[in-house]
């Protein structure tokens, strides 16, 4: 990407197979290994599954294509200054890049979908890298104002505090979050810029990733960051208590809270839909919790299959439906014109 909207070619099919295969084994050795640590046979987990109630787990389905919509309301308000968007064309590149996340490491779903839309459009991909960037960050500024909410709720309905391990992870989280924002803001001071000739102007490819991370005014960014960002999350929390009476379950919102970040901290390891590493550490959250590790692991296994399947099938209905496009052309020559107030590097900031 650091020429302008430069291709290189694709990497042998193969080569992408054996990757994905790789994780696969490497994810689902994780979890092998941690159900023999907490001494869970696999008949004992099959029984548990069987004993599943298939109503709350379908009531999951449903909330899993509400948390794309809300994922997808905050991606589209993060890159509207710079390709405006329909929310409906959002919410569709949103869900197919979710699929691609679950058939890809390390989240290259997101990737896919500056390539498709840069290409569609005409827009500068670099310059959409800049908006995902914000929107990353924005999603886990989210996450800790998720948390907050969470323990207030907690302290309020059932007296309940959050475990030592999740104020560490959450405190790591602060400081990486901060530290970031810290950081682009530093970036973009004028003293700094001076100091520096490379900065200022910089190569044109750094204009453009700056012209996407810079793309709001502060009013702006704050409703991204208080307003949208935490709806993901404090909607999955709602989602993981009802999926919870799939096995009887009777989870508070602090635990829940404490399954997905361990859910999400898991997938930190570069498998294709997390698969294994969110089983592992989502487990152990609840075993931590005093679940039986049967249930935990037949629950999080569920819930993740639950989360998995549906974000498969209609990624990939909807790229047979557009032609293998995230964007239908019709729309994409639209949203391609330029328009006034359209980001571009060196330009005023809507």
């Amino acid at each position: 990407m650091t020429e302008p909207d430069t291709e290189r070619p694709a990497p042998p099919r193969w080569l992408t197979a054996v990757r994905t295969t790789a994780g696969v084994v490497v994810g689902v050795g994780a979890a092998v290994l941690v159900a023999r640590l907490m001494k869970i046979h696999l008949s004992d987990l099959v029984s548990a599954m069987r004993s599943a109630r298939p109503w709350p787990l379908l009531a999951a389905v449903g909330g899993t294509f509400v948390l794309v919509a809300l994922q997808a309301l905050r991606w589209w308000w993060v890159v509207r200054p710079v390709l405006p968007l329909r929310y409906r064309d959002a919410f569709s590149a949103m869900l197919v890049s979710s699929a691609f996340n679950v058939l890809i490491p390390a989240r290259g779903g997101d990737l896919i979908r500056v390539q498709y839309l840069g290409k569609r459009t005409g827009t500068s991909r670099v310059t959409l890298l800049g908006t995902e960037l914000l929107d990353y960050w924005s999603d886990k500024a989210g996450w800790l104002l998720a948390f907050v909410v969470t323990c207030g709720v907690s302290l309020a309905g059932w007296q309940e505090k959050p475990p030592g391990w999740l104020l560490h992870a959450i405190g790591v989280l602060a400081l990486l979050v901060l530290g970031a924002a810290a950081l682009a803001g530093i970036a973009q001071l004028p003293l700094l810029r001076r100091l520096s000739p490379r900065l200022d102007p910089g190569p044109r490819w750094l204009q453009k990733l700056r012209s996407g991370f810079a793309a709001h005014r502060p009013r702006s960014l704050a409703v991204a960051v208080l307003a949208l960002a935490p709806l993901p999350w404090l909607w999955e929390v709602l989602v993981i208590l009802v999926a919870g009476h799939a096995l009887d379950l009777s989870l508070s919102p602090m635990v829940a809270f404490a399954l997905l970040t361990a859910a999400n901290l898991g997938t930190v390891v570069p498998v294709p839909g997390g698969a294994g590493s969110f089983e592992a550490a989502g487990a152990f959250a609840l075993a931590a919790a005093g679940v039986a590790r049967n249930a935990a692991f037949a629950f999080v296994l569920l819930y993740h299959l639950s989360l998995l399947l549906p974000m498969v099938v209609a990624g990939v209905v909807l790229v047979a439906l557009q032609g293998r496009s995230l964007v239908p052309r019709r729309g994409a020559r639209r949203e391609g014109r330029p328009r006034a107030g359209t980001l571009e590097p060196g330009g005023r900031r809507p």
